[in-house]
């Protein structure tokens, strides 16, 4: 059975009493056209997945540490990697990519949180450790793929897992420009817009698939600053580029309100901790009553190498947003193509988005016009489909079609046309 700890520990992030629902039913889409197919489940906690083919599946367990493969929907006996993880809150096997088979053998990028011992972090709460057994880091590795196992692992980057336990981030993308993006939040360390705390924490990161930097020095030229792409992320679950301009979006979580998504430039500070949702904060997670639309005070721009912009959506409450995803195919039909689509994983509500015209912005219109989910009503006008019980992440398959992953229910969902057979 599914842990219920485990699960509630993965949305700690966004608020400290989560209220995630799982239910027992299958999940439902709004439109009576398309339908939702079980993939595969009884899966452990799974966080993030990568197809090898069509038909075959490498999926993440957090807390075991695993790579596990599905094959036509059925789970290999063994792991095809089984690793020592921290595994507290949402420290664990996170985050994977994997690069087309024109390498070879194919390289599999993984994000994880590595232990001497499995398990061994002693972290009574979301915000707090007790001394002793830490991780050893936040580590980016590159495997390759030879005879069902990964092999020769490479460390690309070995990053701070501390004070933690949370905010971890952990989605993994190889871009356009063949450079391998990762999200990492701030790990619970405090006032990241100072310039002592640039250490590798709250931000996208990006380097080559041999694990170097990439020489455009977007907030400088030094370590670790010429490591990433934007800063001043609290948690970030989602990121993903639009197909059509090759822009970076993501989603971010705030503790109790202010959820976000985010279009990320170059050198995009997100403003966390001065800044959550469009409201400027005190630094101590406490509201004012100012509303910001420009660059705030107090915010790092690196020489003027960075600048702040505002969500272009924020939640007014908290419903954890996670996976991000365009939709690169017309299988679902062609008014769904290169479409956005967002996750959650307090309700597992499945959230889609058509952006304006020149796709730096969400196409909203009624309440929703001013950027700001207020209520659940509003919240509504934007849910795609329900039920999936705690979405950790979202893929377009071989196949053109999405792929939920539930962390809730250990499963992941096929989401195709009525008419496909």
């Amino acid at each position: 059975m599914l842990g219920l700890t485990g699960i509630l520990n993965f949305t700690y992030a966004k608020q400290e009493t989560p209220t995630m629902s799982i239910g027992s039913g299958m999940p439902y889409i709004k439109d009576s056209n398309l339908k939702v197919e079980s993939v595969s489940e009884g899966l452990d906690l799974p966080t993030s997945i990568a197809f090898l083919d069509r038909n075959d599946i490498l999926v993440l367990e957090k807390d075991k540490g695993t790579v596990q493969r599905i094959v036509n929907g059925t789970i290999l006996p063994e792991p095809i990697l089984d690793v020592d993880v921290a595994n507290k809150s949402e420290r664990g096997m996170i985050g994977i990519a994997i690069t087309d088979f024109e390498t070879k053998p194919p390289y599999v990028f993984l994000y994880y949180t590595e232990s001497v011992e499995e398990g061994s972090d002693d972290c009574p709460r979301s915000n707090y450790c007790n001394p002793g057994n830490e991780p050893l880091g936040n580590r980016l590795y590159r495997y390759e793929f030879v005879n069902n196992k990964l092999i020769n692992p490479k460390l690309m980057l070995d990053l701070p897992a501390s004070p933690g336990p949370s905010h971890n981030g952990g989605s993994v993308i190889i871009g356009s420009d063949n450079n391998v993006y990762f999200s990492i939040g701030d790990v619970r360390s405090k006032s990241i817009q100072d310039i002592s705390t640039v250490n590798g924490r709250g931000g996208i990161l990006r380097v080559t698939q041999d694990g170097e930097e990439v020489r455009d020095d977007i907030l400088g030229n030094s370590h670790p600053l010429n490591l990433y792409f934007a800063y001043g992320m609290r948690n970030n679950f989602g990121i993903d580029f639009d197909p059509l301009t090759g822009k970076l979006w993501d989603t971010e979580n705030g503790p109790d309100f202010g959820d976000e998504i985010n279009l990320v430039e170059p050198g995009f500070n997100s403003g966390w901790d001065k800044v959550q949702g469009i409201w400027l904060t005190d630094g101590e997670n406490q509201l004012t009553t100012q509303k910001t639309v420009s660059n705030p005070e107090s915010l790092l721009d690196f020489g003027g190498k960075s600048k702040y912009s505002p969500p272009e959506l924020t939640w007014a409450y908290t419903i954890g947003p996670t996976a991000i995803k365009f939709l690169t195919s017309d299988k679902l039909g062609k008014q769904y193509e290169n479409d956005m689509f967002v996750g959650d994983v307090h309700n597992g509500n499945l959230y889609h988005f058509k952006l304006n015209q020149p796709r730096t912005g969400l196409l909203l219109g009624g309440p929703l016009v001013d950027k700001v989910v207020d209520t659940e009503s509003e919240n509504e006008d934007i849910i795609f489909g329900e039920g999936f019980g705690g979405i950790s992440d979202l893929e377009v398959g071989p196949d053109g079609n999405i792929y939920v992953v539930s962390i809730g229910k250990g499963k992941i969902y096929r989401i195709g046309s009525e008419n496909d057979e």
